[in-house]
């Protein structure tokens, strides 16, 4: 079995993709634990009309609002994993999803690699290619890309 497994939890939409019965069932064999990582972004912050003290302690209360709500986010993705007594690691980053993801698992040495795809492609991801396929081109690990249940539907996703 895997002795390292990343799951890359995409945390903004993560009720549509059932990750979490296929990262249980493959620790449960596992020497390790499962490393559970989301990546997010700041929003951009709009503080042109504000004087500068002001400004600087908006952004620093938008940034602390982020974090403290991926923080809850990703317990709560987390919560059902360990409620099937799996080991779970979670980490936060802040970064861009394509660059963070193989360096986290490159890091952990990762051997399994768990990643959600979506077919919701803009213009550059088609010229680019989506998150997924440079992650799964990037990783020095095995790739297991999830698709998303279609929403409203009660089918499990594919693999």
């Amino acid at each position: 079995m895997y002795a390292t497994i990343l799951l890359a939890a995409a945390l903004q939409d993560w009720e549509r993709y059932s990750t979490h019965a296929l990262a249980a069932t493959l620790t449960k064999g596992a020497a390790q634990h499962l490393h559970v990582l989301g990546v997010y972004a700041y929003p951009p912050v709009e503080t042109t009309d504000l004087p500068p003290e002001l400004a600087s302690r908006h952004r620093e209360e938008l940034l602390w609002r982020t974090d403290t709500l991926m923080v809850d986010t990703l317990e709560a993705y987390v919560a059902p994993l360990r409620a099937e007594g799996v080991e779970v690691s979670p980490l936060l980053r802040v970064g861009h999803p394509r660059e963070v993801i193989v360096e986290v698992a490159t890091s952990l040495q990762a051997e399994l690699l768990i990643l959600g795809s979506h077919s919701q492609r803009g213009l550059l991801d088609i010229v680019l290619g989506g998150t997924a396929q440079q992650v799964s081109k990037a990783a020095s690990c095995l790739v297991v890309l999830v698709s998303p249940q279609p929403e409203g539907s009660g089918r499990e996703p594919s693999l």
